[in-house]
């Protein structure tokens, strides 16, 4: 009997000690199931947090593209509208070259290409005679072709200028023209007129300007040199 009972006692501790025995292994797997969750958890975290940089990095570099892509479009239309000026420009200028190639040869007029611009010179008498903002018909003549000349090049503004020697005026045009500021401005708003009337062209591209003999391209102390400080400067311009 009491080995009987021994032997009871003996399985009742040997199933109690193997329920303990489960309890801690269950603890510890549960424990290291939560620890396993948690890392998972932060894992979880910190992918979205890079997901989350790298989207926001993406989406950067997709501004940058897009807005070089924005620059060079731009870029390529402004190099276009170059090109189209310039083709513009050559196009005025060779329609001057030819219907004035007379005047051109004989040095009355003088065609230049400065920095992108068109300016046509008109020395000292061609278009007025001394002291005088009457254009001569030869001049008119003259300009009535250059107006020919201008009316395709409507992306570009024209700008009239008067320039005078030093040589005082007159007491006979005194009144008319206290100096040479007057004349100068004066005959450069006949021109300017004549274009507009004439030579229709439309008023908003058209400017006149006087500078009297402050802008002299050579010296005054000379024939020659006051000759070609008498002039009227006509310069094709860029619209801005």
């Amino acid at each position: 009997m009491f080995k009987k009972l021994s032997f009871i006692a003996l399985c009742l501790a040997l199933i109690f000690l193997s329920a303990c025995v489960s309890k801690n292994k269950y603890v510890e797997l549960e424990t290291k199931s939560n620890q396993t969750q948690a890392q998972l958890e932060l894992d979880k975290e910190n992918l979205q947090a890079q997901i989350s940089k790298l989207n926001s990095e993406n989406n950067r570099l997709l501004d940058t593209v897009e807005g070089l892509k924005m620059e060079l479009k731009q870029e390529k239309l402004a190099v276009q509208q170059k090109e189209r000026e310039v083709s513009e420009l050559d196009k005025t200028r060779m329609e001057i070259e030819s219907s004035l190639k007379e005047q051109i040869a004989q040095k009355d007029i003088k065609l230049e290409e400065i920095e992108g611009n068109l300016k046509v010179t008109f020395v000292d008498k061609i278009l007025f005679d001394s002291g005088s903002v009457t254009i001569k018909p030869k001049g008119q003549e003259v300009l009535l072709k250059l107006a020919d000349s201008f009316k395709d090049s409507k992306n570009r503004n024209i700008a009239v200028e008067g320039h005078t020697d030093d040589v005082q005026i007159g007491s006979a045009l005194i009144d008319r023209f206290p100096t040479n500021w007057e004349l100068s401005t004066a005959r450069a708003t006949a021109v300017v007129r004549f274009l507009q009337e004439k030579g229709h062209i439309d008023p908003k591209r058209l400017t006149a300007s006087g500078y009297s003999f402050y802008r002299a391209v050579a010296p005054n102390d000379t024939p020659e040199g006051r000759k070609q400080n008498r002039r009227i400067e006509i310069i094709l311009v860029p619209i801005r």
